[in-house]
């Protein structure tokens, strides 16, 4: 009797590596997509996180502008080239505002600012809120607050005639109770007294976009990294025009005659990305809203 010995035939054997190699590459495809997915999901949800939480934060930073402000102060406003704009939000601190009761000159590093009249005799030539005396304007309400901040506060200078103000750092008082002091650098434009310039304890935060990531500003410190893999800021101010119907302003806001308060709305796009692995997931994210001092009262 005749049998035959166990064991497969070679065309078997090539069969089943066949089969066995189509089964290995459909395992590894499922594994390939499932980190795939995982890695898309993963970076979905990390820049639906760090997003969120930016846009949440600024918002309610910028919702902040206009705070003890008049309407013809720069509250909020926004500036630099379409798609790469500043958005600056700024309030005031303080009640007490300060009258500057002599010239300023831009480019120079004088640094004193006259609150009081400096001259008696020259007072018929001062704006009528120039007093003998700083304490007539609050001047006190600002030393107490300096010093409650550690000595060193930013303070603001604004023209209301030309538009014109920047941040400089208030950092100490003469015993003359005249003038406040500025604490380096130079002024970058005139501040004419006819005009009757005045300063603000104020606070100010600006966004923009830098390379691939938004940078959050305080005051006159240096801007910092605030959400990386940002691709795209766009800041669109609306108003309505007298049919009522939106116009989205483009170039700088506010410019007369608008001010901060005619504005209707506030639209953020931002467009961000987030890499995991070798998966990349891009998200836009839109936030409108409108700075609650829009609604108070002129000051």
């Amino acid at each position: 009797m005749i049998t035959a010995r166990d064991g497969f035939t070679l065309t078997e054997l090539l069969i089943a590596m066949a089969i066995g190699g189509i089964i290995m590459t459909a395992l590894l495809q499922l594994v390939f997509s499932a980190q795939r997915l995982y890695q898309t999901d993963s970076a979905r949800t990390a820049v639906n996180q760090n997003a969120s939480v930016a846009l949440t934060a600024m918002t309610n930073d910028l919702r902040q502008a206009g705070e003890r402000l008049t309407r013809d102060f720069p509250a909020l406003s926004v500036d630099g080239p379409a798609g790469q704009e500043r958005v600056t939000m700024r309030r005031s601190v303080l009640d007490a505002v300060l009258p500057v009761c002599k010239d300023v000159k831009g480019g120079t590093a004088t640094d004193v600012v006259f609150i009081s009249k400096e001259d008696k005799g020259k007072s018929g030539t001062l704006p009528p809120n120039c007093k003998d005396s700083s304490a007539e304007v609050g001047f006190n309400e600002w030393i107490a607050y300096r010093k409650a901040q550690g000595g060193t506060v930013d303070a603001f200078i604004y023209d209301p005639v030309t538009g014109l103000g920047e941040t400089f750092v208030y950092d100490a008082e003469d015993g003359s109770g005249q003038h406040i002091h500025r604490g380096g650098g130079k002024w970058l434009n005139d501040y004419p007294v006819e005009n009757k310039p005045r300063v603000y304890m104020m606070e100010q935060v600006s966004y923009q976009q830098s390379g691939t990531y938004l940078m959050r500003q305080v005051g006159s410190g240096d801007a910092i990294a605030y959400l990386p893999g940002v691709t795209g800021f766009d800041v669109r101010p609306i108003t309505l025009n007298a049919a009522g119907a939106e116009t989205t302003i483009s170039g700088n806001f506010p410019a007369a005659p608008l001010t901060w308060k005619d504005l209707y709305r506030l639209d953020i796009v931002l467009t961000a990305q987030q890499r995991a692995g070798s998966q990349t997931v891009s998200r836009t994210y839109t936030s409108s809203f409108v700075p609650r001092n829009v609604f108070s009262e002129d000051r």
